[in-house]
């Protein structure tokens, strides 16, 4: 049976409704030269060892075609993606590269994986090939911890990475429910 933290992280991942949470993460730029340059050329998260987070997911549509904003503010900067998403599978873009991945639910919790990646500049798509292509790795858990707590919250990590570059950033923490009008609320306006 599912206590109020799983139920929290599988609608955060897999739900229809707009969400919100809030939390602490463990941020890290990659080591190497060009990992670092692509970080402050995408204004990404500097190395952080407990950096304040908010993420919200702002979603419209249906099961079979949901739209989602992901806004995610760690320390003060926005990092916003829109997925179209329809089940497990999504196709996330941060400008002309969209993503694709599945999102899969465990007993052990949610696993994103990604499964190609696009260039896109209007109707033109231009897949990249693996071996030059960014990867993306997605995974969220409960700790036994977590289970007691109100509001619920669940662990998280995320690692990006290049061919060449290696590790771009990854960070890791957790997330608590926001409730109520704060939870859906986007707080970065569009661009």
């Amino acid at each position: 049976m599912e206590d109020e933290a799983q139920k929290w992280m599988r609608r955060f991942h897999l739900g229809e409704e707009s969400v919100g949470g809030t939390g602490v993460l463990e941020v890290r730029r990659g080591p190497g030269p060009l990992g670092r340059l692509v970080c402050v050329l995408l204004r990404l998260p500097r190395t952080r060892a407990a950096a304040p987070a908010r993420v919200r997911v702002v979603r419209s549509g249906s099961a079979g075609g949901l739209k989602e904003r992901w806004v995610r503010r760690i320390e003060g900067r926005a990092l916003v993606s829109v997925q179209t998403r329809a089940g497990e599978r999504a196709w996330e873009r941060h400008g002309p590269l969209e993503i694709r991945t599945r999102t899969t639910l465990s007993g052990q919790g949610v696993e994103v994986v990604q499964e190609e990646a696009v260039l896109r500049a209007g109707r033109l798509r231009l897949r990249v090939p693996d071996r030059l292509a960014p990867r993306v790795a997605a995974r969220a858990w409960v700790e036994p911890e977590d289970r007691a707590r109100r509001p619920p919250r669940f662990h998280v990590e995320v690692r990006v990475t290049l061919p060449v570059a290696g590790r771009v950033l990854t960070y890791r923490g957790h997330l608590a429910e926001e409730s109520g009008r704060a939870a859906g609320e986007d707080d970065v306006a569009d661009s």
